[in-house]
Formats: structure tokens, C-alpha cells, sequence
């Protein structure tokens, strides 16, 4: 009876995980994150949960066949310094979340169309950051999962210049499943894109939502203090 059981355990395992999907099935609550940040924190720019889930990962078991990525737009009127990009993801497919993965994050001119980013897809960003595991933060905010990266140094963006972020997680599909940035609504400036070889998604096709993301400026009062003090030091 003993091997008889472990191999039914097995077969209802691998049913649960499927066959990769553009879209999960995790659903935000509509009302909005039940985080809240810090006090002192100035966010710039700000687009809250609001659907599902989006493809947005690397498959290191799988590449190049399943390779996905979702790009969000963005504009300040202003020349804009962030420090902090904080943005909600969901996971389906597997076992749930959060896995402690690599991060990556692209920022990409607009292709000139205001429809999409510049391709080719990660090699045309202007600049990017491989985050390894444990250099962000993930916490649970409802149904999804909130996570946050300080940026090394500070992101400058010109006025006037409309730019374009992808976010993705890298993790193997067997067994973890799959992750995607969450859908925001209203949209804003224009929809969010999104890629994916193996399901025949072209790299920008647009979709019909935003990505959950905000802008942060000055996360830590303290390192504002020193860093302002250190300035007038200068001058």
C-alpha cells in the first residue's frame, strides 16, 4: 500500500503545477494594499493593485522557450532623482510564495511610438540591476506580495522622457511554478507590455492594464539627514 500511495501523491503534484500560463489566477482584493509605508517617504509615482497576476519571470530550466517579461511606463514632468522602487508580484503554478529568487529590473527609453520599450528585450536597457536573493524585501500584502529594492545610488530621470520598467523574478519553473507583476488600474499614460516566447506573446505586445509599482524618494530620514549635512559640508 506504501508505494501505491506515494505514487498517487506524486501524479496530483505534478497535475496542480500545469503547463505555463501569460496570466495566474491570483486576484487582488480591489481595495488596495494593506501595507503602509514609512512616514517620512516621498512617492512620486503610484500605481496600486488592482487584478491579477502578469507572466513575468526567467525560467532557468526553460529558457529560451518560456522567457517572459512585463515593461510599465512612466514620465515626470520634472527632472526626478528615485530611490526606491517598491512593486507587487503574484505566484501561481506551484506551491505559492514568497521564494527568495534573483530580481531582475530593466529601465528602458520608450521606442520612440510611446507604446512600448526599445528592443531587443533586457540587451536595449539602458540600465539594469541583477538583485540576487536576500538585496530585497518580499512581504505578504493581502492575496499578493509586496516587494521592495533600494537602488544602488540614486536614478536620475529627465524631464520630459517617457521610460519604461521591467521587473521579473528568475527561478525554475519545476517545481516553483511561475510569478508575475500585478495588474493596476486605472492605466496610465499607455498599458503595460508584456512578452512571452513560448506562448507566442511578442516582445512588446500591449495589454490592457498597468503594473502595481510606485516611485520612492527618500525611504530613510536618517541617510536624508547625513546626506544633506554632508552636501552643506561642501558647499
Amino acid at each position: 500500500m506504501k508505494p501505491l500511495l506515494l505514487v498517487l501523491t506524486l501524479t496530483v503534484s505534478l497535475g496542480i503545477a500545469g503547463d505555463p500560463t501569460a496570466t495566474g489566477d491570483i486576484i487582488s482584493s480591489g481595495s488596495g494594499p494593506s501595507w503602509q509605508g514609512s512616514e517620512y517617504e516621498v512617492i512620486l509615482w503610484s500605481q496600486l493593485p488592482t487584478g491579477s497576476a502578469m507572466g513575468s519571470q526567467y525560467f532557468p530550466d526553460m529558457y529560451p522557450d518560456y522567457d517572459s517579461g512585463v515593461a510599465d511606463d512612466f514620465e515626470f514632468a520634472e527632472t526626478t532623482t528615485i530611490k526606491m522602487i517598491r512593486w507587487w508580484g503574484g505566484y501561481w503554478n506551484g506551491g505559492g510564495g514568497p521564494i527568495d529568487s534573483p530580481v531582475e529590473i530593466y529601465l528602458y527609453l520608450d521606442d520612440g511610438t510611446g507604446n512600448g520599450p526599445t528592443l531587443p528585450q533586457h540587451t536595449s536597457a539602458i540600465q539594469s540591476w541583477m538583485i540576487p536573493p536576500g538585496s530585497y524585501s518580499e512581504v505578504a500584502d493581502g492575496v499578493n506580495y509586496l516587494c521592495e529594492f533600494e537602488f544602488y545610488g540614486y536614478v536620475v530621470l529627465s524631464a520630459g522622457v517617457k521610460y519604461w520598467f521591467e521587473i521579473r523574478k528568475a527561478f525554475p519553473f519545476d517545481p516553483y511554478g511561475q510569478y508575475g507583476w500585478i495588474q493596476s488600474e486605472p492605466v496610465s499614460l499607455s498599458p503595460c507590455v508584456q512578452g512571452f516566447d513560448g506562448l507566442g506573446i511578442d516582445w512588446w505586445t500591449a495589454q490592457t492594464t498597468d503594473a502595481a509599482f510606485e516611485l520612492v524618494w527618500w525611504p530613510n530620514p536618517a541617510l536624508e539627514r547625513s546626506t544633506w549635512a554632508e552636501i552643506k559640508t561642501i558647499f
